[in-house]
């Protein structure tokens, strides 16, 4: 893989670890990323800063997108074009609709919002709690998180509906 496109690998997985805002992830810095604790310190909506946290592959991941940025690179911006320089919003969103439609995702929105959503619902549907969630998200109302404990829920619902034991048990 090369350099843009490990770039590229590294921001998908970013978001759908971390389920940051695209300004969020645009505005990370290379201070801002402890591999050591697996945390990202990013600043949110309303000027305020949160930490948040990633798990053991994306931080190997991002290890070795330090180890290929740093090669020639000496600006600030975590992850930047081949010159250094930040990424803009319209890059990064435009960079996540080429990769979609590339692996043949077609007829739904693909954006980092829909990552962050993803993120989200899979974060409530391998048992984390709203709560937690809320923090990692960087949501100042517990009822804007609980959108997603909802959506999991709905999906959980169909997931038993399939899979019901004594529905299939009393099958006919």
């Amino acid at each position: 893989m090369n350099w843009q496109g490990y770039r590229n690998f590294a921001i998908v997985l970013t978001f759908l670890d971390c389920g940051l805002r695209v300004g969020e992830l645009k505005d990370l810095a290379i201070n801002d990323v402890n591999l050591i604790r697996g945390t990202l310190e990013v600043m949110g909506k309303g000027s305020r800063q949160r930490q948040v946290y990633f798990g053991r592959r994306l931080s190997r991941i991002l290890k070795e997108w330090i180890a290929q940025r740093t090669l020639s690179l000496s600006g600030e911006a975590f992850f930047c074009d081949p010159q250094g320089y930040e990424l803009s919003r319209h890059q990064i969103h435009h960079m996540i609709y080429r990769l979609a439609k590339r692996s043949g995702i077609t007829g739904v929105r693909c954006s980092p919002h829909t990552l962050r959503h993803t993120f989200a619902t899979q974060f409530i549907r391998n048992g984390g709690d709203p709560f937690s969630l809320q923090r990692l998200l960087g949501h100042s109302d517990i009822s804007t998180t609980m959108i997603y404990v909802h959506m999991a829920g709905t999906a959980l619902r169909e997931a038993h509906a399939k899979a019901s034991p004594v529905d299939r048990l009393l099958e006919g």
